[in-house]
């Protein structure tokens, strides 16, 4: 909902708009809706039987026009019996309800969804895969996709920052033994950070992630070195350094 200016301590001296007003004449999607608090899902439901709000620390009525679009993984019938999400609240947002199967129901899609990813994320750590390995693809077929695609991402963005490529192979995904719950739960557990049986490359991953920040640093920045820098909290020669060592242009 944003707040006015003094608001609170630390609050920007010009106040700042909240995700309704930035997507006034648009579409919000509330994602995890099922994970608000009882006081936002009050407020939520104010806004959206009457069409306006109140900014933190404001006495003006703020009024806007948006469309809204949630979604959970969540039982909201559940949650509603247990009292811990608002039916009135529920029945705003269900005009119309689209139920996504789960990734384990529509088991077609792993593939797919999984080369999707690997292409974004050689894109993202700047890597060279171009295939997923027969092996790798069984192996994905046959986890428990107990985390749904969230999961199958996350599982993917670990893989190819890990993985030499060309090939993803199932060494580079770790979950070879998922079939009879070898490693999958302690993979949920630690996500991203899951070490494969296997191990890693260290300096492979480390120089990886570096490229990935110097770039973000630099698209933050605009190009500017020295803000660049501050973001990664070095100092302007150490970050022309890594900069050309890198060769990120």
């Amino acid at each position: 909902f944003g707040y006015e200016k003094g608001a609170f301590t630390g609050a920007s001296a010009l106040g700042k708009k909240g995700l309704i007003e930035e997507a006034a004449n648009g579409t919000l999607f509330l994602d995890e809706v099922g994970d608000l608090s009882p006081e936002a899902q009050a407020k939520l439901l104010r806004f959206l039987e009457a069409g306006d709000f109140y900014r933190v620390g404001g006495t003006k009525k703020m009024r806007v026009q948006t469309r809204v679009v949630s979604a959970t993984n969540k039982d909201l019938n559940s949650m509603i019996e247990k009292s811990q999400f608002r039916k009135d609240l529920y029945f705003r947002l269900g005009v119309i309800k689209v139920e996504v199967p789960s990734l384990n129901e529509r088991r077609d899609d792993i593939i797919p969804l999984a080369k999707y990813f690997l292409m974004e994320f050689s894109g993202k750590f700047d890597k060279k895969f171009t295939a997923i390995s027969p092996a790798a693809e069984s192996a994905l077929m046959a986890y428990n996709w107990v985390g749904n695609v969230r999961e199958l991402k996350n599982l993917m963005e670990r893989a190819v920052l890990i993985g030499k490529g060309p090939e993803l192979t199932v060494q580079d995904l770790g979950i070879e033994d998922a079939g009879r719950g070898g490693v999958s739960a302690h993979m949920r557990e630690v996500g991203f950070l899951a070490l494969p049986p296997t191990g890693i490359d260290l300096p492979s991953v480390q120089e990886s992630l570096e490229k990935f920040y110097v770039r973000e640093a630099l698209r933050m920045a605009k190009g500017n070195e020295s803000k660049a820098a501050m973001l990664l909290s070095l100092n302007h020669h150490t970050f022309r350094y890594r900069r050309k060592k890198l060769q990120i242009e």
